[in-house]
C-alpha cells in the first residue's frame, strides 16, 4: 500500500514537472508546479478510493453482472453463508450470484458489516456442499480478516491511475485537434499571423506532451499498479485457504473444490470484471491463462500450491 501511495505521488511529481519544463521560458524550473501536481494526485487519488470504498460492492458486482439472491432463491447456499457467518462472528454477507459458466466465488465489501459474497452459476452447478461449504470458507475469510478493504483500495488505486493515464490521453489529442485550427483565427497582419501560429505551436506541443504522458502512465504506471494489486491478490489468498479451513475443520472440502476448479477449462463470458482479481481463482479466458511476464501478473498463486498446502494440514504429502 505504501508502494501504492509512492508510485501516485510519483507519477503526479513527473507529469508536473513535465508541464513545468514546457511552459518555462528560464533555465531554471519552478518546482513548486511539480509539487502541487503531486499533492493534487495524491488529493484526487484519496478521494476517488474513498468514492470507491463506500460503493465497491455496487461497483464489483454490476461490473460483474451479478444479481442478488434471496434466500428463497437458494435455500442451501444462504444455510452454508449463514452458518460460516455465524462460526467467524460476522453479520450474514449479502448474496450475490453471476449467469457466468465458469467456476468462481468472490467477496467484496468496505468491512464485515457491508460485505457481499458472489458465486457464479458454473460454481454452483458444479460443486457439492462439502466442496461448496469449502469454497464460501474462503470468501468469508476474506470478510473476517478485513481483506476486502484491502482489496477495495488496492483496486481503487490502480483504476485512478489508469483513469489519470486516459485523462491526459483524450485532453492531448483535444489540445492537438485545437492547435492545428487555432491560427485560423488571426488577422491578415503578419505580426498577428505569427502570433497565431507561435500560440497554435505552443498548444500542439503542449498536447502532444499530454499525449505521450498519458500512454507513458499506461505503459508502465499502469502495468505496476497491477503487479502491485496483483502481489497483494496473491497473498491474502494464501491466507484465506488456511483461515477458511478453520472456519470449517475440513481441508478437504476445500482441497477438492480446488482440485475441480484446477482441471476446469470453462472459460469466464465476462473477462473484463474488475473483480477479476478477488476471486477465489484466476478466471480462465478463451484464450487461456496467459503466462504474461512469469508469474508477476498472475491474480493467484498456482493451484498446485495452495491444494499442497492443504494436503499438509492434513499431514499428507
Amino acid at each position: 500500500m505504501a508502494v501504492f501511495v509512492v508510485l501516485i505521488a510519483v507519477i503526479g511529481f513527473l507529469i508536473g514537472w513535465v508541464f513545468a519544463y514546457a511552459t518555462s521560458d528560464e533555465s531554471s524550473i519552478d518546482w513548486l508546479v511539480p509539487t502541487y501536481v503531486m499533492v493534487g494526485f495524491l488529493i484526487g487519488a484519496g478521494l476517488y478510493s474513498l468514492f470507491v470504498y463506500t460503493q465497491v460492492t455496487n461497483i464489483l458486482m454490476k461490473s460483474a453482472n451479478a444479481h442478488q439472491l434471496q434466500e428463497s432463491d437458494d435455500p442451501e447456499l444462504f444455510n452454508i453463508v449463514s452458518d460460516l457467518a455465524m462460526v467467524a462472528h460476522i453479520p450474514m454477507p449479502a448474496i450475490y450470484q453471476t449467469d457466468d459458466p465458469s467456476p468462481n466465488a468472490f467477496a467484496t465489501g468496505r468491512d464485515p458489516k457491508h460485505a457481499a459474497v458472489a458465486v457464479t452459476k458454473g460454481l454452483r452447478e458444479m460443486m457439492n456442499r462439502e466442496e461448496l461449504e469449502g469454497v464460501l470458507a474462503h470468501e468469508i475469510s476474506h470478510i473476517k480478516n478485513y481483506d476486502i478493504r484491502v482489496s477495495s483500495i488496492t483496486v481503487a488505486l490502480t483504476t485512478f491511475i489508469a483513469g489519470a493515464g486516459t485523462v491526459l490521453i483524450v485532453s492531448g489529442i483535444s489540445l492537438i485537434r485545437g492547435g492545428r485550427w487555432f491560427s485560423w483565427f488571426g488577422s491578415d497582419s503578419d505580426n498577428d499571423s505569427k502570433s497565431s501560429w507561435a500560440i497554435a505551436i505552443g498548444i500542439l506541443t503542449f498536447g502532444l506532451i499530454m499525449w505521450i504522458g498519458g500512454w507513458v502512465i499506461r505503459g508502465i504506471g499502469v502495468p505496476v499498479a497491477q503487479i502491485l494489486q496483483f502481489s497483494v491478490s496473491r497473498e491474502r489468498e494464501s491466507l484465506a485457504d488456511v483461515s477458511g479451513v478453520n472456519l470449517t475443520r475440513d481441508p478437504q472440502g476445500l482441497i477438492d473444490a480446488l482440485t475441480l476448479l484446477k482441471n476446469d477449462t470453462t472459460p469466464t463470458d465476462n473477462p473484463t470484471a474488475k473483480s477479476a482479481a478477488l476471486y477465489i481463482n484466476e478466471p480462465v479466458t478463451k484464450r487461456g491463462k496467459t503466462p504474461f511476464l512469469a508469474k508477476m501478473f498472475d491474480t493467484h498463486p498456482p493451484l498446485d500450491d495452495r491444494i499442497a498446502r492443504l494436503k499438509r494440514l492434513l499431514g499428507e504429502k
